[in-house]
């Protein structure tokens, strides 16, 4: 659809009272939500880092044939010129490029390049697919970095790999802390570049030789401790250590605490030995007795136990009389109210908001509820979801509504839904949600009624799956009759004994009316 012709149709959609400034601010705001206008700015951009790159590349092949056409300056860009340029851009890639390149950063004007693509890649897709402002800051500190660097390795060369900035800022570089200064600074500012441009790991490979010997000398103990063991199972009445094993640890290089473990281990070993041989020879058994059992008072105590009942909290307050239902208020037959202008008004204004942009629908239906109306469509086959979804503000504008709902998909069905505030709203009774059978007749630990859903039925909820809720919203939108309506639930379905409140108002307004109950 052409601008002009979209810019008619949204200031047509406008009151017609409203200032000329307003309504351009309007239209522009649309222009700007609409794909369109992202994906047209999207390819512009690619567009952009495309031919500076080709300008740029070409650059680094013919700059010294477009030398002397590029320093006339502005007369370059004129159609008329009678020289040619060798830049494959032309006149204009020439000029960009003297700019970026010889008067600007060098080499590392690419990284405008990445700018583009970036930014255009993220409007064409209509996604965060990179951050924009993370390589902004890439680029103005790369610019920095790469072109004085490039400018301190190519001094004396004849094409400008650092640009004027480069060259200006080595210049300086130098004057101040010499070559060999300004080589080191250089080279920790292009490290540390890389590292918080890229974050790369350095992995070092382990000390093999360290733990070679640490197994050596591990083998070299389990060895020694085996042999000696086995000397000493072959021999149990000897008393004293064998010379065998001090050698073998002196041969072996090992330490004197682990010879010192050695033989302290042995001479426990040998006391064992001793301790158990001197048992077999006095032939001694020992006498294990048990003590005595009480099966019978276990039997007796564990039946005491099961004939205890559970305490029931009920009975402390055995008198206690539910709030009687008569005690509410009756709001007549509260049966819904269909008006078939409204709901034929509306279907129309929605079809035709989704016609001016270009969506098609196969069918509408219609869900009227106590305070809402729930709009059920089908786009037809190739209409995105995202589209419609983004045309929120459109369509509550259309209808001139407070503010309209869209659910994009229902669960469980395959529409879309457009929740619409009815004019004329019904009231739902507190008195008729109470006496519902669903509230009255359910399994919950705390059950409270909040209100109706769209088909009318009754919404009861378990207030222990929610422990922690949040209540917000505008003035006027119900916040304290819902609160109102989760307490009056409790104070009406549970006993004293099981329920306990704590209230906290601040500003002692909304629950003060609760202050009497005890």
């Amino acid at each position: 659809m052409p601008v002009n012709s979209k810019k008619k149709k949204i200031k047509a959609s406008l009151p017609g009272n409203m200032k000329p400034e307003t309504v351009e601010k309007i239209v522009a705001k649309e222009l700007w939500k609409d794909e369109r206008t992202h994906k047209i700015l999207g390819a512009f951009f690619i567009l952009m880092a495309f031919l500076f790159f080709v300008a740029f590349t070409s650059y680094l092949f013919t700059w010294q044939e477009d030398q002397s056409k590029v320093l006339l300056g502005a007369k370059i860009l004129l159609p008329s010129h009678d020289q040619n340029v060798a830049n494959m851009m032309g006149s204009s890639g020439a000029y960009l490029s003297h700019v970026f390149i010889r008067q600007g950063f060098g080499i590392a004007s690419y990284l405008f390049c990445t700018l583009f693509f970036i930014i255009g890649i993220n409007l064409f897709f209509g996604r965060r697919l990179f951050s924009v402002s993370r390589n902004i800051k890439y680029v103005i500190v790369g610019l920095i970095i790469i072109s004085v660097t490039a400018s301190f390795l190519t001094q004396g060369k004849a094409f400008p790999w650092g640009g004027a900035v480069g060259d200006t800022s080595s210049i300086w570089l130098q004057q101040i802390i010499g070559k060999v200064g300004t080589a080191a600074v250089l080279l920790i500012s292009a490290l540390c570049y890389v590292i918080w441009r890229f974050n790369p790991v350095f992995k070092f490979s382990s000390n093999k030789n360290i733990e070679e010997t640490d197994s050596d000398s591990n083998t070299i103990l389990e060895d020694s401790t085996e042999q000696t063991i086995s000397n000493q199972m072959l021999n149990p009445k000897e008393e004293a250590v064998p010379n065998f094993d001090l050698q073998m640890i002196e041969k072996e290089d090992v330490t004197n605490d682990s010879a010192k473990l050695l033989i302290d281990s042995e001479l426990l070993k040998q006391k064992q030995e001793k301790v158990s041989q001197g048992i077999k020879e006095n032939n001694l058994e020992l006498e294990i007795k048990s003590a005595p059992e009480k099966s019978a008072i276990d039997n007796t105590s564990s039946a005491k136990i099961g004939t205890i009942k559970p305490y029931d909290p009920i009975l402390d307050l055995r008198d206690y009389k539910y709030p009687k239902l008569d005690l509410l208020e009756t709001h007549g037959s509260e049966q819904i109210v269909r008006d078939p202008a409204e709901l034929e008004t509306n279907k129309n204004q929605i079809i035709n908001t989704l016609k001016n942009y270009d969506i098609e629908i196969d069918k509408i239906m219609a869900t009227v509820g106590p305070t809402v109306t729930l709009y059920e469509i089908v786009p037809k086959a190739g209409v995105r979801i995202s589209r419609i979804k983004n045309l929120e503000d459109d369509i509550a504008l259309s209808l001139a509504a407070l503010g309209i709902r869209i659910i994009a998909p229902i669960p469980g069905k395959g529409t879309i839904g457009i929740e619409v505030p009815n004019v004329r709203k019904t009231v739902v009774s507190m008195k008729t949600l109470l006496a519902s059978e669903k509230f009255q007749n359910n399994n919950f630990s705390l059950p409270i009624a909040i209100g109706k859903k769209i088909d009318n039925d009754n919404f009861i909820v378990d207030l222990t799956s929610m422990p922690h809720l949040l209540m917000a919203g505008a003035t006027g939108q119900g916040k304290s009759v819902g609160l109102n309506a989760i307490l009056v639930s409790l104070l009406y379905k549970k006993h004293p004994s099981q329920l306990k409140f704590v209230l906290i108002d601040p500003k002692k307004v909304e629950l003060s009316i609760y202050s009497k109950i005890q």
